[in-house]
């Protein structure tokens, strides 16, 4: 009688078939690790961006808080803020640190980048209703060095795919009366803050 033998190879097979099965595991983790690492760095920079934006809408908040600028009720109403920069009839604009009267000033081809950037405008909200007060807040990051075909459209960046940026938008009701906040503390006070987006 002949006894039959195992097949010579099957540990080896196996060995081999573990660390086939180990190294397509250690491929799949390294390459969602690489993804995690490239979305980390985004999210950083759009976590700055939205920062900047809120910082800037609540710092505008607190100037119109303080003293409502009169030349804002002066504005055309609009339906929206396309329609409004579109035809001008946006105001108090501020870019960075700086008044819109000094605006022009800011390099940024020498890496002056900008941070923030708000404006106002009226929205119309129908007739016989008062308009609101709109504040539109950008925050930027990784604006650094101005190429070619890089602009801003108000407050909207324009031609650069490396700048992360974020936007808030915030709703007043407008106060009465021009130049000077209400009783109460002017809008955001009260129930003079309708919301924001």
């Amino acid at each position: 009688m002949k006894r039959t033998q195992a097949p010579r190879g099957f540990v080896l097979l196996v060995v081999l078939a573990a660390a086939a099965v180990l190294s397509l595991i250690a491929a799949f983790i390294y390459s969602r690790t690489e993804n995690q690492l490239l979305l980390s760095v985004a999210s950083r920079g759009q976590s700055m961006a939205a920062a900047r934006a809120t910082l800037a809408a609540e710092r505008k908040l607190a100037i119109y808080r303080a003293d409502y600028p009169g030349g804002l009720t002066a504005l055309t109403p609009a339906l929206n803020y396309a329609t409004a920069v579109t035809n001008g009839w946006t105001g108090n604009r501020e870019f960075q640190n700086l008044d819109k009267a000094t605006w022009p000033a800011l390099d940024v081809s020498s890496g002056g980048g900008a941070n923030w950037c708000t404006e106002s405008w009226l929205m119309d909200r129908g007739p016989g209703i008062p308009p609101w007060t709109v504040v539109e807040a950008f925050g930027f990051y990784g604006y650094t060095v101005q190429t070619a075909g890089v602009d801003f459209v108000n407050c909207v960046p324009q031609g650069n795919p490396r700048i992360v940026w974020s936007h808030v938008t915030v709703y007043l009701e407008t106060p009465p009366g021009a130049g000077s906040a209400p009783p109460g503390g002017g809008p955001a006070a009260g129930t003079g803050a309708v919301g924001g987006s």
